[in-house]
């Protein structure tokens, strides 16, 4: 039963959360709730409590936390007992989060990390949801919020001193739509290179089946697995191009990492990517295994240029981020419950038909 005499909790609800699950959705909602203050509680698919950041974690009471249609009454009355005000959710669990937080008398804020062209399965979640919070500009302005709340995925504090002593060339996704076959085709024409490819939890649905088999037949190229963040660096300490031949990307958060250290990056263009790294890495079209190369050429012909750049791009974007984690916890901090979600409801559902 609630407890009237409880603290308002502001709750996520996500399908993973780290550091089980390590993927810069999950990273990134994780360093926004950091940034909230109060009672904070996480529902995900978990087998155990646990405590991350003063930040509590508990199982979500739905048996399938990638159905988008899941019942929303057991999270309801989950909501109810944590005396929920606000809860913030994305992915699949963007609908029923919402649909729960109404029935629960909270307010509901979809996490938006995803643009209308790949956000079928959380469209309707979008739309039903009170308010939005975007990952980039471009992201809001496509979902038909140009006014709503921009949070640019958060990334680590930056080192203090730059590394560039680095000598591989890393992916840090195993993931077929990241590029990993892009990686071995590069590893196999730069044979005298070393190469590091990060595995992704991911693998089982979107990796390649033979990833290993592969690899054995290249002595260039290391797999390593996926690590918690505050771990990256360990990779990113041995690297000297970070690459992201992506099919897509919809913000970037690795080569903004890795621009902190001074690594620079060969990255997919897209108008969100513009709003990260942007110019200062060098831009190619998606899983270019040509424009990769040249990205390569570019780079290492002029290496101090392009790590200095990345390195200045890495202070500006930790100043805009502060900012906007400040915002991002007022508006969670002061947000009412609209009277009228009718007209927001309308712009987002035109514009996400129109921008698919």
């Amino acid at each position: 039963m609630k407890d009237i005499g409880a603290k308002m909790t502001v709750v996520a609800i996500s399908h993973g959360y780290p550091p089980l699950w390590n993927m810069g959705g999950e990273v990134s909602l994780h360093r926004s709730m950091v940034a909230v203050k109060g009672n904070r509680v996480v529902l995900t698919n978990t087998e155990a409590e646990y405590y991350i950041d003063g930040i509590r974690v508990s199982q979500i009471n739905t048996p399938d936390v990638l159905n988008v249609n899941a019942n929303p009454s057991p999270i309801a009355e989950q909501l109810k007992d944590l005396n929920a005000r606000v809860v913030i959710a994305q992915n699949e669990l963007s609908l029923p989060a919402a649909l729960a937080a109404s029935s629960a008398g909270a307010i509901s804020i979809a996490s938006v990390h995803t643009p209308p062209r790949y956000g079928k399965n959380i469209r309707e979640g979008v739309v039903y949801s009170d308010y939005a919070v975007y990952n980039t500009e471009t992201s809001a302005r496509q979902w038909g919020e140009p006014g709503a709340v921009v949070l640019h995925p958060p990334i680590s504090d930056l080192p203090s001193n730059t590394n560039t002593s680095g000598d591989a060339y890393t992916c840090l996704s195993s993931l077929r739509n990241k590029g990993v076959e892009v990686m071995l085709s590069l590893a196999e024409t730069h044979a005298d290179k070393r190469f590091i490819i990060v595995r992704s939890p991911a693998e089982p649905t979107h990796g390649i089946p033979n990833l290993e088999e592969r690899v054995s037949k290249l002595p260039n190229v290391e797999l390593h697995p996926r690590v918690d963040p505050k771990d990256v660096y360990k990779y990113l300490e041995q690297t000297r191009i970070l690459i992201v031949p992506s099919m897509y990307e919809t913000y970037g958060m690795s080569a903004i990492e890795a621009a902190g250290y001074g690594i620079p990056s060969i990255h997919v263009d897209t108008p969100h990517v513009r709003e990260g790294i942007g110019d200062a890495a060098v831009l190619i079209s998606p899983l270019s295994v040509a424009e990769a190369e040249n990205g390569i050429r570019l780079i290492e012909n002029s290496y101090n240029h392009y790590s200095e750049k990345v390195r200045s791009k890495a202070e500006w974007i930790h100043d805009r981020q502060a900012m906007e984690l400040d915002n991002f916890s007022e508006f969670v901090k002061n947000v009412s419950k609209p009277t009228d979600k009718t007209a927001r409801q309308k712009a987002v559902a035109r514009a996400s038909r129109i921008n698919r």
